[in-house]
């Protein structure tokens, strides 16, 4: 096991699947990378003619030579350079947006993930410092990956070509002098030792850079927390300025920034340090091949040609370690935000996805049963619901109550399969609802929750749920459900293209809490689906506006079964069936007049001190 954490087997699978990733992100890569591969000839082209010219010089070469040569010398260091700033170009241009194209991996888990994994707050957690992993000194993950991949090439090969004539070093020194071949060897080893005695200093002082990221990644993710998520909100707004926050929000985020600015400072000290061991690394190795290679040249053993080849060469192999060990040990560190990223998308789904299909009913009869349910949210130990049970028939009408935190949406979570029971069974027409083909099961049911949300789309694709639609089905939901007024405004300009909100498009509409209430409403009916629910999306309403809403709803709903889930009591007057939950159990269910005649119950216990609102 290295000092990164992980073996080099790790290492290996973990930056392996990295370029597979990022070649599949950007597909033109890899035959980037094969061009990219003429552009190291650029480095030696120069040393190259640079030997042959002064060797020509030298030797007193004819003038046609010399020219000849010198056109090379130009003519191909132009040719190699356009080439180099083209692939340059090119490679700058995907890079800038490949993190972009990796996020969307991300997104596309968050939308087909189990749904108990976004309620919980370690998994947030995890994908917020992805996002602020990338924002960090050169970018983690997949960035650091990509932008080091082309110089990784380029070195290697540089360090490949230095390499062969180092041995035509050792070759050529030959008798020059006694023990020559021996002081050759020890110099290129004294050369290579120096080199990576100052890596490894740098080595250790990327480490700790590494380890500086790391903790400034969770301030990104608290400042963003406040300019974002908090100040920038309208609600926040008001209690900053009602209760006088701002000395203690702008303290807290004074220290907050300060400690960014600390760590900052901290890890650009590092990055001097690099950049000072680097350099005189370089100077003094370069000064040692200078002198040796002088000798040699003094023993007539090489040209002045080859002095400035073999310097060149060196000097080259010197830069492109250090370089290459550099970030070697860059991709080392970065492994482990590679290995966040990737354990991100592996997250395994937990939920069993059956494959019988749903039974196709032109009657819409179908029967769910709660038998013997128990459940407790991941990680918890107390259970919302227990030994829960509950018949009912479609065309129904069900009204769950209880007080807050009684368990009803958690009652309506297990029945749409957000969740699966911790103990007991859910069955559809007699059949664990596990059996079915989960998108197929999903269909039966629409369900207005309390913390329902519109997006900033189109109305029509709001309603909708999709970028198709039909429009005369949109109109008549949103007449349905008496938004016909609204519509009719609409229509005076974009009609069902209109955008809802501001956030994004200037011509967007704001629309009052009560018409986004009925906009979700009538997107609920639109999918006509055999099940209706409504999860309290009325709750900020007063009790006979709730009512209103809730009557009409039923009337909306027709033959289909209807849920109503409310603490509240106005909505249960009209549903023959009623259930009360209290502390995570059924402990009543009747009819409202059974209910409300049962002295000793809940359920008469809540009527009546909510009774004085539904008097007029």
């Amino acid at each position: 096991m290295n000092k990164s954490g992980f073996s080099l087997k790790e290492l290996l699978h973990i930056n392996l699947r990295g370029i597979a990733l990022i070649f599949k992100l950007g597909k033109k890569v890899p035959v980037l990378l094969i061009v990219s591969v003429t552009c190291v000839i650029q480095t030696y082209w120069t040393i190259w003619f640079t030997a042959i010219l002064l060797d020509d010089v030298t030797t007193g070469a004819a003038q046609e030579v010399i020219v000849r040569d010198l056109a090379l010398f130009i003519g191909g260091g132009c040719l190699f350079g356009v080439m180099k700033a083209a692939v340059d170009h090119y490679y700058f241009y995907l890079g800038s947006g490949i993190w972009d194209a990796a996020n969307v991996h991300l997104n596309e888990k968050i939308l087909n993930m189990d749904y108990e994994y976004l309620e919980s707050e370690n998994v947030h957690n995890k994908r917020r410092d992805l996002d602020e992993m990338s924002h960090t000194d050169g970018g983690g993950g997949i960035n650091m990956l990509y932008w080091n991949l082309m110089s990784l090439v380029w070195e290697t090969i540089d360090i490949v070509i230095a390499v062969v004539y180092m041995v035509q070093i050792i070759v050529k020194s030959g008798n020059a002098f006694q023990g020559s071949q021996f002081y050759s060897i020890g110099f290129i080893l004294f050369t290579i030792v120096l080199t990576l005695l100052g890596m490894r200093q740098v080595n250790k002082l990327q480490k700790e850079l590494f380890e500086i990221n790391n903790d400034i990644i969770p301030c990104f993710r608290e400042a963003g927390y406040y300019v974002s998520d908090y100040l920038e909100r309208e609600a926040s707004g008001k209690s900053i300025r009602l209760f006088h926050q701002q000395p203690l929000i702008w303290e807290h985020m004074k220290e907050l920034f300060q400690k960014m600015g600390r760590l900052q400072a901290k890890g650009f000290k590092k990055w001097v340090g690099i950049d000072s061991i680097t350099g005189g690394v370089k100077n003094a190795v370069l000064c040692i091949i200078y002198f040796y290679l002088g000798i040699l040249a003094l023993k007539g053993v090489l040209t002045a040609g080859d002095v400035f080849l073999y310097a060149g060469s060196l000097a080259v192999f010197t830069n492109s370690f250090s370089l290459w060990v550099s970030m070697l040990t860059q991709l080392a560190g970065n492994t482990k935000y590679l290995k966040e990223y990737f354990d991100f998308l592996d997250i395994p789904n937990k939920k069993y996805e059956g494959v019988l299909p749903i039974e196709k009913r032109d009657d819409d009869r179908y029967e769910l049963e709660f038998r013997n349910v128990s459940f407790r949210y991941p990680g918890s130990k107390e259970y919302v619901l227990k030994d829960f049970s509950i018949h009912f028939q479609i065309g129904e009408r069900l009204a769950v109550v209880g007080k807050n935190g009684s368990g009803k949406t958690t009652f309506i979570k297990l029945l749409c399969r957000l969740y699966d029971p911790t103990e007991g069974e859910i069955l559809l027409n007699g059949i664990d609802i596990r059996k079915y083909d989960y998108q197929e099961y999903l269909s039966l049911f629409s369900v207005v929750f309390q913390d329902f949300k519109l997006t900033a789309l189109p109305l029509g694709q709001n309603v909708a749920a999709s970028m198709d639609y039909d429009a005369d089905k949109v109109k008549q939901s949103l007449q349905r459900v008496g938004l016909g007024e609204l519509l009719q405004k609409f229509e005076m300009g974009m009609g069902l293209q209109t955008p809802l909100y501001t956030d994004f498009d200037g011509e967007g509409v704001d629309i009052s809490g009560g018409e986004a209430q009925k906009v979700a409403i009538a997107r609920a009916l639109y999918h006509d689906t055999p099940f209706e629910i409504l999860d309290e999306p009325t709750a900020a309403l007063d009790p006979l506006a709730e009512y209103d809403v809730y009557s009409k709803f039923d009337d909306l709903v027709g033959t289909k079964t209807a849920v109503y889930i409310s603490h509240r009591l106005s909505s249960c007057q009209f549903c023959n069936d009623i259930i009360v939950i209290d502390d995570g159990k059924v402990v009543q269910h009747g009819c409202h007049e059974d209910l409300a005649a049962d002295t000793e119950g809940l359920y008469y216990r809540l009527w009546n001190a909510q009774a004085q609102y539904y008097q007029s």
